[in-house]
């Protein structure tokens, strides 16, 4: 999505509600993921596409050393600066998901959650290029992103959620599956 298509003014307004409260960002892809991703303590995490800002205050809540979010849209930027406060250790970057990061270094990140934006990109296999780039040796990539069926009008179908398994391919893990409260 480039930026200027993406979420901004009431579109972006109601996105950062939904995504609080709503029941695929709030309730099923965002304790999917961060259940992936585990201990995230003292690790550096790449949050690309990071709306408006859940994952990052959750990651850093959670012990993450340093958190990067990147955003096309200024809309949900300034909602995830409203969610982050003066957090030091988050670094909030607009900038179009379609291009490369160039802005960030080699091997510089253990974590990069791409949650719920892959579907929105034409450039897909540049963002994974540029998330397999940045990650340091060993480090986990996670992407989620909605079920086909969300696409067949019912908008019923929840996201979907994998662990790729380490930079250098070493494995993979299955979501999990879910359990009856």
């Amino acid at each position: 999505m480039r930026i200027h298509t993406a979420h901004e003014g009431a579109l972006g307004e109601h996105f950062a509600d939904n995504a609080t409260d709503g029941p695929y960002n709030a309730h099923t892809d965002r304790p999917a993921m961060l259940d992936l991703a585990g201990d995230v303590t003292g690790l550096r995490v790449l949050d690309a596409g990071c709306g408006a800002g859940h994952y990052i205050t959750e990651l850093r809540a959670r012990g993450a050393a340093e958190v990067v979010g990147v955003e096309g849209s200024a809309t949900l930027l300034r909602h995830a600066r409203a969610r982050v406060g003066d957090d030091v250790a988050v670094a909030l970057h607009q900038h179009d998901l379609e291009e490369p990061l160039g802005f960030l270094s080699d091997d510089s990140f253990d974590l990069v959650v791409i949650a719920l934006v892959h579907h929105h990109l034409e450039a897909r296999r540049q963002l994974l290029a540029e998330a397999h780039r940045v990650l340091r040796p060993g480090g986990t990539l996670l992407v989620s992103t909605v079920h086909p069926t969300a696409d067949w009008g019912s908008g019923t179908a929840g996201p979907t959620s994998t662990r790729t398994g380490s930079r250098r391919g070493s494995g993979t893990a299955a979501p999990p599956t879910p359990t009856a409260a």
